[in-house]
C-alpha cells in the first residue's frame, strides 16, 4: 500500500469518527426534552411527551421502557412546560389531555397498543 493510500485511509477514518462524535453530541445537547410522562391506566404502557428544539411537542408510547410507537406530533408548544390535565378511560380507549396555553389530546387503544386519534387547540397560521 502506498504512502498516499495510507494517509487517505487515516484521514477518511478520522473524518468519519469526527462526524459520528458531532452527531452524537448534537443529539444529546439538542435532542428532545421530556416534559411529561403519563402511565396509561389498565396497561403497562407510558405516554411520554417531548419538546424539541424546533418548537414542537411530540408524544410516543413506551412499554416497560421500550418505544412501541413512532413519534406522534401534537403541535407547536407555547411554553415547553405542559401539564397533565386529565386521563379518562372508557372501555379500552384511554384519552390523555395536556395543556400549556394550548390544549393537546391523544387517545390510546390499550388492546392494540397504539394511538387512535390526537388533537390540539393550536390556532392555524
Amino acid at each position: 500500500m502506498s504512502k498516499i493510500a495510507k494517509i487517505s485511509l487515516i484521514v477518511g477514518a478520522s473524518v468519519l469518527c469526527l462526524v459520528a462524535i458531532v452527531l452524537w453530541t448534537g443529539r444529546i445537547v439538542f435532542g428532545p426534552e421530556q416534559v411529561s410522562s403519563v402511565p396509561i391506566p389498565g396497561s403497562s404502557m407510558t405516554a411520554i411527551v417531548t419538546a424539541d428544539i424546533s418548537g414542537c411537542y411530540s408524544v410516543q408510547l413506551f412499554e416497560q421502557g421500550h418505544p412501541i410507537s413512532g413519534l406522534r406530533l401534537l403541535g407547536p408548544y407555547a411554553s415547553q412546560k405542559c401539564t397533565l390535565d386529565k386521563v379518562v378511560s372508557v372501555s379500552n380507549i384511554v384519552t390523555i389531555n395536556w395543556s400549556d396555553s394550548y390544549h393537546y389530546s391523544v387517545a390510546v387503544d390499550i388492546n392494540a397498543h397504539q394511538f387512535v386519534t390526537d388533537s390540539n387547540s393550536v390556532p392555524p397560521k
